[in-house]
């Protein structure tokens, strides 16, 4: 039981500093879990590995840019 208002306080204090440590470690957990570290992600894949994600992406990209000349041909034009 509280007694006067400075054990309020202390027990105040108290807790905040408890709030705090779990808040940082729950922080901690949560940068674990849904943040991966992506250090040297490029040295560690292999050369061939590295050229299939480069040819990946580069396919995307221009196919990417043949839809949009489909559409720009088909909507972007006016009609003569």
């Amino acid at each position: 039981m509280i007694d006067s208002l400075k054990t309020l306080q202390t027990k105040r204090t108290a807790l905040k500093r408890e709030i705090n440590g779990k808040e940082a470690d729950l922080h901690k957990i949560w940068d674990d879990l849904f943040h991966k570290k992506e250090e040297n992600l490029m040295s560690s894949l292999s050369p061939t590995k590295r050229i299939m994600s480069f040819i990946s992406s580069s396919t995307v990209v221009i196919d990417g840019m043949l839809l949009g000349w489909k559409l720009y041909n088909r909507f972007g034009r006016k009609r003569r």
